[in-house]
């Protein structure tokens, strides 16, 4: 029983862990430290905060594994806590900031609500779905792409890998964020052309990305919103980490939107199997924001067959999520 006690109250209290990592990453103390050991202090002066306060943030981040202490009171970076740092392989920076902003942070105390009503509690909070308000909202929009961004870059490799885009000509990324999947494709194949199509917020630094990839002579981006049309000069389309964003309705309805103009759809997104808590707890997160779901693999097979497409084949891609290949049935 005592562990079982312990357990619910760490779990229980585990959000002033989350917190505190925010403010860390937020007032940016990585990057401060990684020039060298300083004072609580000095890294306060830097940081333009109230020293005391500081320096009890730090000794959590000390307990936390993220900061060690040498002599004179010198605070120095650990190998963990070199992962806050903006500027290296494997950041989490941008993670740890978007989960504990205020936007993000809000929904989730209406969890109760929505497992009440079932309504988002995100559109609850905010007025608005979570994509609707980045858009409006450029900072909150701005911290959600610099997190996913790097994400794609990795999942588009594997997509590269997975899917013979030899016979294909142009590849249409439908809600592709900055063009990372995207660009990273068409890298691997020069033969192919491009059209990213998100939300203006979205798209936004596309440019650069696809510059930087060296495919931007053949990428075209259009800022607009998939839910009312999608590019019609593709023969592929891709929805990665998309579907899990909709309804069943709305995921059906943009599959058989792209299978109109396509000969191909490609959706990617994690499947429940087995699932373990991460996953559970992605898939709440999903129902808190937008009122999507992660789907099991027969939920995909039903969901392809309710857009009118047959499911031709599924492939694991990475670890918990596959490609699916769609053909329209006409």
């Amino acid at each position: 029983m005592t562990s079982d006690i312990a357990y619910l109250r760490s779990v229980a209290l585990g959000y002033r862990l989350s917190q505190a990592l925010y403010v860390f990453a937020e007032l940016g103390v990585a990057d401060l430290l990684a020039a060298g050991p300083a004072t609580p202090d000095a890294l306060a002066g830097r940081c333009g905060v109230h020293p005391p306060s500081l320096r009890r943030l730090l000794r959590v981040a000390g307990a936390m594994g993220l900061i060690i202490e040498g002599p004179g009171g010198l605070q120095e970076l650990t190998d963990r806590g070199r992962l806050l740092r903006k500027d290296v392989e494997g950041s989490q920076w941008g993670r740890v900031r978007a989960v504990g902003e205020p936007w993000h942070w809000g929904p989730w105390g209406r969890l109760l609500e929505t497992v009440s009503t079932g309504k988002s509690a995100f559109e609850t909070e905010h007025g608005a779905n979570s994509f609707d308000y980045f858009d409006r909202t450029r900072g909150a929009g701005d911290t959600m792409m610099s997190r996913v961004t790097d994400e794609a870059r990795v999942r588009g490799a594997a997509i590269a890998d997975a899917f013979d885009f030899s016979g294909s000509r142009h590849l249409v990324d439908v809600g592709g964020g900055r063009g990372a999947i995207l660009g990273v494709v068409l890298s691997r194949h020069p033969h192919l052309r491009g059209t990213l199509i998100d939300l203006p917020y979205a798209v936004e630094g596309a440019a650069s990305v696809l510059d930087e990839l060296g495919v931007a002579d053949r990428c075209d981006v259009v800022a607009g919103d998939f839910r009312s049309g999608v590019p019609t000069d593709g023969d592929v389309y891709l929805l990665s980490a998309v579907v899990h964003s909709w309804s069943d309705d709305d995921s059906a309805r943009l599959i058989r939107r792209c299978l109109a103009h396509g000969e191909r759809v490609l959706v990617v997104d994690e499947v429940l199997a087995d699932a373990g808590l991460p996953a559970l707890l992605k898939d709440l997160q999903l129902m808190v924001f937008s009122g999507g779901r992660l789907r099991t693999m027969e939920e995909y097979e039903s969901l392809f067959a309710r857009a009118g497409a047959c499911l031709l084949r599924h492939q694991v891609i990475r670890p918990g999520e596959l490609l699916f290949e769609g053909e329209s049935r006409r």
